[in-house]
């Protein structure tokens, strides 16, 4: 089921940098035990103006719940 969910979510990560016409890099980390699983994606890509754009996805569900977090930031 984790597998499942990380290929869903890397998928919905992936697809707007494979719409964007400009370059972009997409990375994924993956970790699953017994205690609960994470997934961690980085996607960059520079917009039409130029600048670089960066968004961090932590995706966590464990025994007390699950969480997700994303993290954006920008350089000209």
């Amino acid at each position: 089921m984790a597998v499942s969910l990380a290929s869903a979510l890397t998928l919905l990560a992936v697809a707007p940098t494979a719409a964007n016409a400009d370059a972009g890099y997409d990375e994924a980390w993956t970790m699953a035990s017994s205690s609960g699983s994470s997934l961690h994606i980085r996607t960059a890509y520079v917009d039409a103006n130029g600048s670089v754009r960066f968004r961090d996805s932590y995706y966590e569900a464990g025994p007390s719940g699950a969480s997700v977090r994303h993290v954006k930031s920008w350089a000209k």
